[in-house]
Parts: C-alpha cells; structure tokens; sequence
C-alpha cells in the first residue's frame, strides 16, 4: 500500500491516538506483533470503499469488457440469485459534517 506506515505493537499502543489521526487521513497503519502477524487499520471510509458491491460482482461477471451483451448480464444475475447475494452490502455515502 501506498503511502503506508508501519508500528511495532507497542508503538502504536503507546501512540494510539496518532495511529487513528493518520488512518482517517487516508493513510493505512500497518501494526506489526513481534511474531511477525500484521493488521491494518483504516479509515471507515477506505473499508467501506473497498467492499464489494452487486454492481461490481456483476461488472465482473458478465463476461470479457467486450462481452456486454443482455445474456452475459443475465448469467451473472442468475448466479447473484443462486448464491442469495449474500455478502453483498451497499456503500455508504461518506458522512457529510
């Protein structure tokens, strides 16, 4: 990731609130435990925008960029259907202030 920074554990515990000020720049914070697991903390908004969504699954189901006909859309919303669509959530618009 892109403009990233990385903490040891006990870094960013002990400097937490800078830790959350940087992700809700929009600067993933990578924390690093001493066995080497990572995780990353993000904005809500970067989460959120980085979910998939029906149109996307559909965007990508329906066959080559070039295949944009009305049975390509069809086959990829019959196996929306047969799997429920579950998983899928619509994004948030970002909160407004």
């Amino acid at each position: 990731m892109a403009g990233e920074r990385i903490w040891q554990a006990s870094s960013a515990r002990a400097h937490f609130a800078e830790v959350v000020d940087l992700a809700l720049t929009g600067t993933p914070q990578i924390v690093r435990k001493r066995s080497g697991e990572e995780v990353v903390i993000l904005s809500r908004t970067s989460f959120e925008l980085m979910q998939p969504n029906l149109k996307d699954y559909l965007l990508r189901s329906a066959g080559s960029a070039n295949d944009d006909d009305d049975a390509s859309v069809e086959a990829a919303l019959g196996q929306v259907r047969q799997a429920n669509a579950l998983g899928f959530v619509p994004r948030l618009a970002p909160a407004t202030k």
